[in-house]
């Protein structure tokens, strides 16, 4: 289950940037992932909430947004979404394809708040 290091890689990014600002309490950290990085989304949330459990995280959620993945045909110029990972252009059947996004993986934002006094 990659859920749980990728859960891991967050927290650590994360972390980080809480460490640099400890005067603020992490809310929220909204991440994007791309779905040729096949993750399950509930997996991922479930891996994420056991490991912030007794961290500066704890009161903290994840968002995350999937992003589809997009082709584009070298030979037809057609733009389109690829389903089924088949990776032949839907219009003129060539395998000749360059992929335009699916597979991307960052923490997008980490909402914050004051720490309390």
């Amino acid at each position: 289950m990659h859920e749980t290091a990728i859960a891991g890689n967050i927290i650590d990014i994360v972390t980080e940037t809480g460490r640099r600002h400890p005067d603020v309490e992490i809310k929220r950290v909204r991440v994007v992932i791309g779905e040729m990085i096949a993750v399950v989304p509930e997996l991922l949330l479930h891996a994420y909430d056991s490991l912030i459990t007794d961290t500066p995280l704890q009161y903290s959620s994840l968002d995350l947004t999937i992003i589809p993945v997009t082709a584009n045909c070298s030979q037809c110029d057609a733009s389109f979404g690829i389903d089924e990972f088949e990776f032949t252009c839907p219009f003129c059947q060539s395998s000749s394809i360059q992929l335009t996004s699916g597979h991307e993986f960052y923490v997008k934002e980490v909402e914050v708040e004051p720490c309390p006094s």
